[in-house]
């Protein structure tokens, strides 16, 4: 009980995967990590497969993010837009 805890906007999008492709999982993160404005990727197991956090994004910019992951996976995604969020220092 004794971690602070700090709290901050943010607006990073998050891209919540499911791909199709069958190439390996590490190079297609590889690939979708090179994306501009990709900050961090997460290969999951469940309901997606990857787990993409990008800088903030206006709705084109997130638009064409979204098609060229699409271009890399294939599938289906679903994002949110992270609007405030808390941490552990």
């Amino acid at each position: 009980m004794g971690k602070r805890i700090r709290g901050n906007s943010g607006n990073n999008r998050y891209f919540f995967v499911k791909p199709v492709v069958k190439e390996n999982v590490y190079k297609t993160a590889k690939r979708l990590i090179g994306m501009e404005r990709v900050k961090e990727v997460a290969i999951t197991e469940g309901d997606y497969g990857f787990v993409i956090k990008a800088a903030p994004l206006n709705d084109s910019q997130s638009d064409y993010l979204f098609r060229k992951i699409m271009e890399v996976v294939g599938g289906s995604s679903n994002n949110a837009v992270c609007l405030f969020q808390y941490s552990k220092k």
